[in-house]
């Protein structure tokens, strides 16, 4: 991974465990999900405006849904589990599949290198991730999983996209189409969207600042190193948890610096 790829992926990483702290904390998370879609498609309209994405047009609608599925998911696993469970197992399942994703659907082949660096840091993101005692565990783990699944979906389906069509236009048309999809789960309720607002707005503009990095990582590099190495990601997001890591924290903690370095080799 070239130098530029590997600042942006990192940069990323900020951004992402900062708004996933302040969703965690929000009562209304699927409502705030909703406001920051709709929010990241208002500060990105003019690029789609400027440039159409027109040649990923029929791939728009399939990230949003699983966008969409990715944000239920992720409110779920949050509203049943502590933010240094759901965290880490969600943003964990997600590097060896886009490694395999991109190998098989992309055609991008993944060194030894990066294959190893997935799963070890798959491995040490689950290793933290069972590190302590935490309520409702199966609940969280199961829809910790399925976000992981999801981000592995939207992430192969964004990587192809870029390659075609201009980041941050694509990706406020995601934006807006997972916004209205979002509203359309919650039926409309203006109640739970007002309260939401504030939230929904700040986690709009740290989306936007997370993962338009993340897409212009992708046009310099394969998904699978991208994929995997913006899971360093959870490490600041178990500081901002605030646990105090015991000896299975830090194992994890090790596997995952080691699971990124070799997947930027």
């Amino acid at each position: 991974m070239n130098s530029v790829a590997l600042l942006l992926v990192l940069a990323a990483a900020a951004f992402h465990a900062g708004w996933n702290r302040l969703l965690h904390d929000t009562e209304e998370r699927v409502a705030a999900m909703a406001i920051a879609g709709l929010t990241g498609c208002f500060l990105l309209s003019p690029t789609i405006v400027h440039s159409p994405p027109l040649h990923a047009g029929w791939l728009i609608p399939l990230s949003a849904v699983a966008e969409a599925a990715y944000a239920l998911a992720l409110t779920t696993a949050y509203r049943h589990g502590a933010l240094s469970l759901a965290y880490p197992i969600g943003r964990g399942t997600a590097p060896l599949l886009v490694t395999l994703g991109g190998w098989f659907v992309l055609s991008q082949h993944p060194s030894p290198l990066e294959i190893a660096g997935a799963a070890a840091l798959g491995l040490g993101l689950v290793v933290v991730a069972t590190a302590g005692k935490h309520p409702d565990r199966r609940i969280a783990i199961g829809f910790a999983v399925l976000t992981g699944c999801c981000i592995a979906t939207y992430s192969l389906i964004d990587a192809r996209a870029v390659q075609s069509t201009f980041p941050p236009a694509y990706l406020g048309a995601v934006l807006g189409l997972e916004g209205l999809l979002l509203i359309g789960w919650l039926r409309g309720d203006w109640k739970r969207l007002r309260a939401a607002l504030k939230p929904g707005i700040i986690i709009g503009a740290g989306t936007i600042g997370s993962y338009l990095l993340v897409l212009f990582a992708f046009q310099r590099a394969n998904a699978g190193p991208v994929a995997t190495l913006r899971e360093v990601s959870v490490l600041l997001g178990l500081v901002l948890a605030r646990d105090k890591p015991g000896p299975r924290a830090w194992l994890g903690g090790t596997l995952v610096v080691a699971g990124a370095i070799l997947a930027a080799v």
